[in-house]
């Protein structure tokens, strides 16, 4: 095993897919865990010193209740900045985009960490996502768990990892 596969696996282990995180109902003010999973949540958002303030959770509340415009305020107003608010809706799963575009980004962003070129790792994420049962995106799926032999594979793309 190489030192950059070595690499990858250690930190692969401590990165976990944002969208795959919390819910509205963890971030319900009044749950138990309210405070532990609004600091979970701002780690994994990255908020600003990885805290959270009374800002945050009233955009996590309007998020959760749908209301845009109230969030809109909220930037406008220079409470909360557009990018903390992009990251909060995909850390809770309400990003914009669909689960299945947040996966492929994702396993994109962790392919070309394994040492992929940008077209391979686009080709194998899109394997990943759009087929799982395939033979890439089998693959991929034992890369992303961590299977060095998988990666290994990978980094010297398989020709049955070229989208067509």
């Amino acid at each position: 095993m190489n030192i950059s596969t070595a690499i990858f696996l250690i930190l692969s282990t401590l990165s976990i897919p944002s969208f795959a995180g919390l819910k509205c109902s963890d971030l319900k003010y009044g749950n138990a865990d309210y405070h532990n999973n609004m600091d979970e949540l701002a780690k994994q958002a990255r908020l600003i010193g990885g805290h959270y303030n009374r800002y945050h959770e009233d955009v996590v509340l309007y998020i959760c209740r749908g209301k845009s415009r109230e969030v809109a305020k909220l930037v406008d107003s220079g409470y909360v900045r557009a990018s903390e608010v992009e990251a909060i809706k995909e850390t809770i799963g309400k990003a914009s985009r669909s689960e299945s575009g947040q996966s492929y980004e994702y396993s994109k962003k962790k392919f070309l960490e394994m040492g992929l070129c940008n077209a391979c790792a686009s080709n194998v994420a899109e394997y990943y996502t759009a087929k799982p049962s395939s033979r890439c995106g089998k693959l991929a799926k034992r890369a992303l768990e961590g299977n060095p032999h998988a990666i290994e594979e990978l980094q010297s793309p398989p020709s049955y990892c070229n989208w067509r």
